[in-house]
């Protein structure tokens, strides 16, 4: 059973997902995503789980006034806590500029992968907890949103008390 299949028992998709352009996308962020999260979108779209945890869309147009999956920002690269790691190896291995945000939640966690290799679907996904450090976590985007929500980590992973190890959520789409 895939990652996506333990999600949509924990996390019942909508009606729908999105229908996303992949080539035009791999083209303006120059790199292909990660194939879980494709298959995520295509199931769910970009959306909330319980209002909790954002979840985004690639765009290809910068324009758009909706969050959507980017690098983080010049100005937050620049900050000096940004560069914070619950784990001093990884703090050697990676930097914040390799990290493509694709998630925040309530409590303005931020959630992303580290773009450090070719493979997308090797990614690790990080996860910045508001006014702490990052942690590396070796999952998929999917295999992490199971793990949350089943409570499947030595400790919670994010400042969401409420979502972590709630089992079942519900997804509104956006």
């Amino acid at each position: 059973m895939t990652a996506l299949q333990r999600l949509e028992k924990l996390l019942p998709p909508p009606s729908e997902g999105t229908t996303i352009d992949w080539d035009a996308i791999t083209v303006a962020y120059g790199t292909r995503f990660p194939s879980d999260y494709m298959d995520f979108l295509s199931t769910y779209g970009s959306g909330e789980i319980d209002g909790m945890l954002a979840i985004f869309a690639p765009a290809t147009d910068p324009d758009l006034l909706v969050r959507c999956v980017s690098r983080l920002p010049v100005d937050v690269l620049d900050l000096p806590e940004i560069d914070e790691w619950s784990d001093t190896h990884q703090a050697e291995l990676y930097d914040p500029a390799d990290i493509m945000v694709w998630g925040e939640t309530a409590e303005a966690d931020v959630l992303g992968w580290i773009t450090v290799n070719d493979e997308a679907d090797d990614w690790p996904v990080a996860v910045y907890t508001h006014g702490g450090e990052w942690t590396v976590f070796t999952c998929t985007m999917t295999g992490f949103l199971t793990r949350l929500l089943g409570g499947d980590f030595e400790r919670n992973p994010t400042g969401l008390t409420r979502l972590y190890g709630r089992g079942n959520a519900q997804f509104s789409s956006s």
